[in-house]
């Protein structure tokens, strides 16, 4: 009966988390877990079992389509990580009871934040998330970030949870949490200093289906598709047009045909294009081939200009990139599918026309460092910060295929616009595109499938947000979980205070 709680919690979660409209419920998605720490004697492995298969199944079911023991995979390693988890809640609530509350918000939290780390990092789970449909709770996120709005949503269920064991006068706290969050939310809204600035600017959306994209056979058919889409975006009067994460089907810089095909377009139409393509370059000797590949990206001008490549930072765990490759050669010779591109190790901005843009790739997305570091670089000598006018996002979710992660993946967009105040031109290969105003606002969208050019005015905010300033605030909290759990695991269980 105890996983009983497990089990609503989880789905309580899920529901917030996917494009349901229920994005409310993680403001009480997290009491009956609560419950069942401070009640329940059952082992702690089959709630994170049962935890674990409902909310990561619910989440990334779409993961079985491309490969079934991937999502095993991702279950196995996410009940490990619950598992952790709720035996450090558990044990700081039985040995430091005065403490648990504050344990169970900052062991969850410390877990959101360290997912961004290491090779195996994917913040995909954090709770701030579910609220992407509530543009004024987001606003916030200017502050203090994601982790900011998780641990607010904690502890508005901590507090509720309270309420329901008797003290009643929490919600009056509540009432003015959620009253201030939304006074803050609001006014940004209202009085946040935008300016609009003509930028010409379209987003493709050419919707290749992901068993035609790299196939040789629909080459010509690809680019055809591209050079109508070129054509619309010139009588539009576009400027610059923004291609999806590898377009080009092919290793651009050494083909060629390819090359010409791109720089025609540009000349054709008059257009700047920034597209990503795949990308090699010599390896040394001692490497275990005889190249580096890279997931690249480029702008392209029609007198011929060709600015300095873009190389993806931060590679999808296994799924682009083996991991640990570097401490365990051996694990070379395992091959599921997965391109083994190389770490890029740089980032980028560009000039377009008047505008400095800076761009990232796919899931790169969702890490607000990486983000904050492109949209807002901060001088090393001088300490003082140079904003970018826009950022741009290409990917491909085409293998998503009619799932909710082209959902899941695109509404970060939001966040990412929202903790630095600028815009962000989001090209998806078969949706969902977006272009993102610097108030979390999707000013354009392309449906899924539909074969789009998107365009919006480019709205600039020259604010430098508060969470530029102090992104490495987290560390305090991951810390504070560190000594609770420390302590608690040293310690002897105690009864537990009401």
């Amino acid at each position: 009966m105890p996983l009983v709680w497990i089990a609503l919690s989880a789905v309580l979660i899920s529901l917030s988390r996917l494009p349901l409209h229920l994005g409310w419920l993680v403001f009480v998605g997290w009491i009956p877990l609560l419950h069942f720490m401070d009640v329940s004697k059952c082992k702690l492995w089959k709630a994170a079992a049962l935890f674990a298969v409902i909310y990561v199944g619910s989440i990334f079911y779409w993961i079985a389509d491309v490969t079934p023991g991937g999502l095993v995979g991702v279950v196995v390693l996410y009940f490990l990580h619950y598992l952790l988890v709720f035996y450090l809640i558990k044990r700081i609530g039985d040995v430091l009871p005065k403490y648990r509350f504050m344990g169970f918000v900052a062991v969850l939290l410390s877990f959101e934040y360290l997912q961004n780390f290491g090779e195996m990092r994917f913040p995909w789970f954090n709770n701030a998330y579910s609220l992407a449909d509530y543009t004024a709770l987001i606003q916030i996120a200017d502050v203090g970030g994601v982790i900011l709005i998780s641990g607010l949503i904690l502890v508005i269920n901590v507090l509720l949870y309270r309420v329901i064991k008797g003290h009643r006068k929490l919600l009056v706290l509540v009432f003015i949490l959620l009253l201030a969050w939304l006074a803050y939310g609001y006014y940004c809204l209202a009085r946040l200093p935008l300016c609009t600035r003509k930028a010409d600017i379209a987003v493709m959306q050419p919707s290749i289906p992901q068993d035609e994209k790299w196939d040789q056979a629909f080459y010509d058919f690809i680019m055809k598709r591209y050079d109508e889409l070129c054509a619309r975006a010139a009588k539009d009067s576009t400027r610059l047009l923004i291609f999806p994460e590898a377009a080009v089907p092919d290793y651009l810089m050494h083909s060629q045909t390819s090359m010409q095909q791109i720089q025609e377009l540009t000349r054709k139409y008059n257009l700047e294009i920034f597209t990503g393509f795949p990308h090699f370059i010599p390896a040394p000797a001692s490497h275990v081939d005889n190249v580096y590949y890279y997931n690249a990206a480029a702008l392209f001008k029609p007198d011929g200009y060709i600015t300095s490549l873009y190389y993806k930072n931060i590679l999808v765990p296994i799924g682009e990139r083996m991991l640990w490759l570097d401490y365990f050669p051996i694990l070379w010779k395992l091959q599921f599918g997965q391109a083994n591109w190389e770490f890029g190790k740089e980032l980028s901005w560009m000039q377009s026309g008047e505008s400095t843009f800076s761009p990232s790739i796919c899931y790169e997305i969702a890490f607000a460092g990486i983000n904050q570091r492109m949209a807002i670089p901060k001088d090393k000598q001088t300490g003082s910060y140079k904003k970018s006018d826009y950022l741009i996002n290409i990917t491909n979710d085409a293998w998503f295929g009619t799932s909710f992660g082209p959902w899941l993946h695109g509404v970060m967009t939001k966040f990412r616009a929202v903790e630095n105040r600028i815009q962000i031109y989001r090209s998806a290969n078969t949706g969902i595109s977006m272009i993102v105003d610097p108030l979390g606002r999707v000013q354009s969208k392309g449906e899924m499938f539909a074969i789009t050019n998107i365009t919006a005015p480019l709205y600039v905010s020259p604010r430098i947000p508060l969470y530029r300033k102090i992104a490495a605030y987290p560390i305090a909290i991951v810390f504070l979980a560190f000594v609770l759990s420390v302590i608690s695991i040293l310690g002897k269980k105690r009864r537990k205070e009401p």
